[in-house]
């Protein structure tokens, strides 16, 4: 099944947020699956090696102080992929039965909210800073879709016409890396100082983008 992407131009001036596209100005697109934002569970590596601690550790999070000291936790991110797709938040289908073109005039009648969710099976927070500087700017860490968004357009004899709004987003496959570094109290984790390997945790998790619209695809 072909899917399609319809270019879509403000009408200055319209109240709501109204929208044109015409089918001669679409453009063919890789389809893509509207899937929920989900997160798969990490698998674990063994931890327990005494290592120096890397340089390109990117986070570190103080878990425990007592008189004896501090100890922290630091994250590495690595990107395996990341694939864009279409997170849709309203559908409608438009079928046309006759031998004449038909304009229809549809509106967006859902909000939907989609966050990204990603269980490491550690408290890491730096996967919003990875996802914006490895995969791309314009994601979001929450993304609201807007109702009352409409958009005109032809449909062809003979042709039924799906119509859905939703958000760009990214399917990303990434690993987080954990490593355990004890501190005295007036201190901080230094690169090549000590450190123990925590973990190795692959992941998979659905990037929403603040980019938002109608993508229309022939049924």
């Amino acid at each position: 099944m072909n899917t399609w992407k319809a270019k879509l131009s403000r009408r200055a001036g319209a109240g709501g947020g109204r929208w044109r596209a015409r089918l001669g100005v679409l453009t063919l697109l890789a389809g893509g699956l509207a899937v929920p934002v989900v997160a798969v569970a990490p698998g674990a590596a063994s931890a327990g090696a005494i290592v120096p601690c890397p340089d390109s550790i990117t986070d570190w999070r103080l878990i425990a102080q007592s008189r004896a000291g501090r100890v922290w936790e630091g994250y590495r991110y690595t990107l395996h992929s990341a694939t864009p797709i279409f997170l849709v938040s309203d559908g409608q289908l438009l079928d046309n039965g006759t031998d004449s073109t038909v304009n229809y005039t549809i509106t967006s009648r859902v909000s939907r909210t989609f966050t990204i969710q990603s269980t490491v099976g550690i408290s890491a927070t730096g996967q919003d800073k990875f996802f914006t500087t490895n995969v791309s700017t314009q994601i979001v860490m929450t993304q609201v879709t807007e109702r009352g968004v409409s958009i005109a357009v032809p449909v062809p004899p003979r042709t039924r016409l799906i119509a859905e709004y939703g958000v760009e987003a990214y399917q990303v496959a990434y690993a987080v890396e954990a490593w355990r570094a004890p501190t005295r109290l007036d201190q901080q984790p230094v690169t090549g100082g000590r450190c123990e390997e925590w973990g190795y945790y692959p992941q998979s998790a659905t990037a929403p983008t603040h980019i938002e619209g109608w993508r229309l695809r022939i049924g």
